[in-house]
Formats: C-alpha cells, structure tokens, sequence
C-alpha cells in the first residue's frame, strides 16, 4: 500500500492499538499530525513543553499498564523529552518516544539545518533500551513492530524512533505489521521447585514487593502465597498497592524504619519479588536481610547485582508466584507459635512505627492521615519531589495497584503535574490527586493549559516552603548555610485562575482534608496552596534515611 512516512507511523500506531498520544508539532514532524487528522481513534493531547508531553505519556503507561507514546520535533525538541525518558527507564515504564530529523541527506554533516543536533540518536541512547532510525518509508512499520516488542521484552522500558522529515514526507510502499505476540519470560522449573521447597521450611519467612509485582499484574498471585505463609508483604515505594494496605498482611512501604529493620533481621527467609536493592530503598545497601533470599526478577542482570541471593527466580513475577503459590499448597508448611501469631505482630510493629514518626513529627502523620481520609479509595496519587510526598510515600495507604505514580529512581523534579495529566486521561473515572513543591510545580506549571483544554480535571495539592526545601534543610546539615535554596513564588491561587481553574489557599493541616474533599466532589480542575511547613525534621523518626530523599 502507497503511503507516506507520517501514514505508516500512525496507521502502525493504530495496529498496535494505541488510541491517545501526547506531543507537540513542529516544522519537522507536520507530515506526521497530517497523518493523525486522517485517524479516527487516536486521540492527540498537545503538551506545552516536549519534557510535559513524555511525563504525560509515562503517567499514562504507569496509571493504565498499556504503553504511552510522546511525539517530539527534532533539534532542541527531541532533547526535551530525555529527562522524562530517563525518568522512564529508571523507573521502568513503556515509553515510545518518535522523534522527527531533520532531511537524511544532512544528518551528521553539520551544514547547518534548523533544529540540526550534531548526533541526536546518540542522545536517545543513555535513557532507553532501544533507538533506531527510520531511513525510508518502507522501514517504518517493521521498525515500531520492533519498538514495541523491545518495551515489553523483559522489564519495560523506553523506546525512541528517529524520522527524517523528508521520509516523513516521502510516499512509497508499506506493509502495516501486526503486532509481535507477547511472550512473558518463562520460569525455571528447578529454581521454582527450589524456592517452594525453601519457603515451606521457613520459620519467619518474610516478603518484599517491588514494581516489578505491580507491572506484571501479580498482586493475586502475591496474596495467594503471603496468605499461604501467613507471611508479611512490605513494599517497596513503587510496589505500594501491590497488596492492599487493609490486608491483615500488608506492612507497609517502612523498612527503612529502625523498627521494621529489627523486624525483617529475625526473620530466616525473605521473598523479594520485582525488586532492585536499589540504593536508597536499602539505606545504601547497609540493610540487613534474613539469612536466605529468594530473588524472582524479570532482569537476570539484577541477581545478585546488590545482595547475593540463595536463590535466584529469573522470570516474570506473576508466572513465578503463581508456580510457587501451587507447589506451596502441595506441601507442608513448618510450624511454629511464632508462624500462627504473625497478623498480631504486623499490627504491633505498624503501631509502633506510626507511633514513633507521630512523637517525632506530628505534623507528618497529620498530613498522611488527613489525605487519607479526604480520598478516596481509588485515587490516583501522583507525587513530585516534595517533603510532604516523602511522608505520603512510606506511610500512606494505597489500596489497589497503580494508584501510586512516583519518579523514584530519577527523582525528577517536575513530573507530577503532567504525570497526573496523562494518569488522568488514561483513567477518567479515577481521582487523580498531585502532590508537589512549589520548586517542582514551577518547572512545569504550564502544563495546567492541557488539563484545561482537554477538561481533565485533577487536583493538584502546592505545599509552598518557598524555596526547595529539602535541599535548604541539606545545606544547613552538612554547610551551615544555604544558596539557591530560597524562591520568590508567585501567588499559587491567583496563577491557577489566571489558567481558569479553581484555587484555594489553605493555611493549616485542619483546613486541608475538607477543601479536597470539595475538590476531588466538584470534578474541576483545582489547585491548593498549602502554606504551611512540613519540617524537614519530620523526614528523620529514627533514621535518617527513613523518608529521606537521595
């Protein structure tokens, strides 16, 4: 079939059923949107800024489990999407990045073209799996075939295709390609038969849950075999709601504490699913863990990459349970009072802990309790670098998988508000609720013009410290003194009606719960200034890493 190089990148989307993209044209990439005016059933959201139109992409693959799509100009254009992609990668999200170029003929050569970058798809290489360039029409469609397969093979990440705009121009032959079939990572048999076996024979055995669970959809598979050991399920912070937090079961995102660290050293099995022993989940890999591990991830790299695992599962989470959980009911647990009384002890550690960060810092557990009992429990929460999320990250009950949207290995100042923006436009019929900083709103803030334009009606919750707040409290730690920490902020309610959406100014955590609650009831776009500090102090119960940030 005769088309053009826009045609066979949107016919291909199309094939590989994506029906919403997120992007901004540009004088290279305009044979591409002329394609998508042509396509019923892509719907094309228009960022503001390119970095906005990837966080919205990744929010949307986060909150929905599908892939999300960013399309980019070349030059300057393209750059803009690398701080999202690389957020994307380190966290682990499908993102397709299609990136425009400017004519073949010029590439490399440094004449001189507008938007020219002197080696752009090098630029792509450090923050995706896969790059490629297109160099003719006939090319395309095998190319994203390849660009999708290579996001779901294994652990997800992101992909970019490069186009040249005259290719993008250019009509010639092409052959639309269905999708590759899925394939999850099969499991080995002996390594299976040798963490149930392990698992029986364990006295206090103990599981970890990482994203890993969540992407691949393992949340029952994880329940079954938690019930089946009355074993407790700590999480890691982009694991949350990969148990339900009401689950008898579930400890909680608090390993970090001093208390839960006690806890997880006296036990003598752990399960760690889907998780990376990254180092700020592990307090700079100076945790202790049990004296057996079991490792199940997707990624053969990441056993034994941090801690030496007893036993190394390399497949995929949810097949991996599954098998566990079967030959689990086929053998016969060890026995102990310690064993029968485990669901008690849950209890008493998580009272304990909430206990010790109330003494600490009341205002924390104050913030935590207040939102959760303001959203409800299906909201999407969406977080940005802020000291009020890192509360919310370790201590905030979340109820079902994805509801938990965090850029947690990148740390990326900035994501939350377009994050929130493409979570929402995959999930309409969630409460979409952003927590950020006044630092981090700033860098994105225009992004409020989409959620308008595309009614797209979130919550966006600013706890203005003015200044970056955590970064000032670091300063005076180990300097004694701060620069650059401190920010002159606009007026936070006055700027988001200037936008044409709702403002509430809020003063104290007592006013807070019910102004979301109106919020989140009014289904319109608002945004909340908190002026009132979360101490910095707050982020340090017992350990300093407990909450922290790195």
């Amino acid at each position: 079939m005769r088309m053009t190089g826009g045609e066979a990148v949107v016919h291909s989307l199309k094939a590989h059923n994506i029906n919403m993209v997120f992007g901004i044209p540009g004088v290279h990439n305009l044979a591409l949107y002329e394609a998508l005016c042509g396509m019923d059933g892509i719907q094309h959201i228009v960022a503001r800024h390119e970095q906005g139109a990837a966080f919205m992409a990744d929010g949307y693959a986060r909150a929905s489990g599908k892939i999300g799509v960013c399309l980019s100009t070349s030059g300057p254009a393209a750059l803009n999407t690398l701080t999202s992609l690389g957020t994307a990668y380190s966290d682990s999200s499908p993102v397709l990045c299609i990136a425009s170029q400017i004519p073949a003929e010029g590439i490399g050569k440094e004449k001189g073209f507008i938007h020219e970058c002197r080696d752009q798809l090098s630029c792509f290489r450090a923050v995706t799996r896969w790059c490629e360039r297109a160099n003719s029409v006939n090319e395309i469609p095998g190319l994203l075939r390849e660009a999708f397969s290579q996001m779901l093979k294994g652990r997800p990440r992101p992909v970019a295709l490069e186009i040249p705009c005259d290719i993008m121009d250019t009509t010639d032959e092409a052959t639309i390609l269905a999708p590759a079939p899925a394939r999850r990572l099969p499991v080995n048999s002996q390594s299976l038969d040798q963490a149930a076996e392990s698992l029986a024979q364990a006295r206090r055995p103990v599981i970890w849950a990482g994203g890993g669970v969540i992407t691949s959809g393992a949340s029952v598979a994880l329940q079954r075999v938690a019930e089946r050991l009355q074993a407790p399920v700590f999480t890691t912070v982009l694991g949350k709601g990969a148990l339900t937090s009401d689950h008898p079961l579930s400890s909680g995102s608090t390993v970090l504490h001093p208390a839960a660290q006690e806890f997880i050293a006296g036990c003598d099995v752990m399960l760690a699913v889907g998780t990376r022993f990254t180092e700020d989940e592990t307090d700079g890999w100076s945790l202790r863990l049990p004296e057996s591990l079991i490792h199940i991830d997707v990624d053969q790299a990441e056993i034994d990459r941090n801690y030496p695992a007893s036993i190394g599962v390399v497949g995929d989470a949810g097949e991996a349970l599954m098998e566990i959980a079967d030959r689990l009911e086929s053998l016969s647990l060890a026995r102990c009072e310690e064993t029968a009384g485990r669901v008690s002890e849950i209890k008493e550690l998580k009272e304990r802990i909430l206990s010790d960060c109330c003494e600490r810092a009341p205002d924390g557990v104050q913030l935590v309790k207040t939102l959760r009992r303001s959203l409800p429990r299906e909201t999407i929460v969406v977080s940005d670098l802020t000291v009020a999320a890192y509360w919310c990250r370790r201590l905030l009950d979340l109820y079902e998988p994805r509801t938990n949207i965090y850029p947690w290995g990148f740390c990326t100042l900035g994501f939350g508000l377009p994050a929130a923006i493409g979570a929402k436009a995959a999930r309409p019929d969630r409460p979409v609720v952003v927590l950020a900083g006044d630092g981090g709103f700033l860098f994105n803030s225009q992004e409020l013009a989409v959620a308008v334009q595309f009614d797209l009606p979130i919550v966006v919750i600013i706890f203005n410290d003015g200044g970056y707040g955590v970064l000032r409290r670091q300063q005076q730690v180990l300097y004694g003194r701060t620069l650059g920490a401190d920010l002159v902020n606009p007026d936070f309610v006055a700027l988001a009606r200037a936008f044409g959406v709702d403002g509430q100014l809020v003063t104290s955590l007592d006013q807070l719960g019910g102004v979301v609650k109106a919020a989140i009831a009014s289904q319109r776009i608002t945004v909340i200034e908190v002026q009132h500090k979360i101490p910095w102090q707050a982020m340090e119960p017992s350990s300093q890493k407990f909450g922290s940030t790195s």
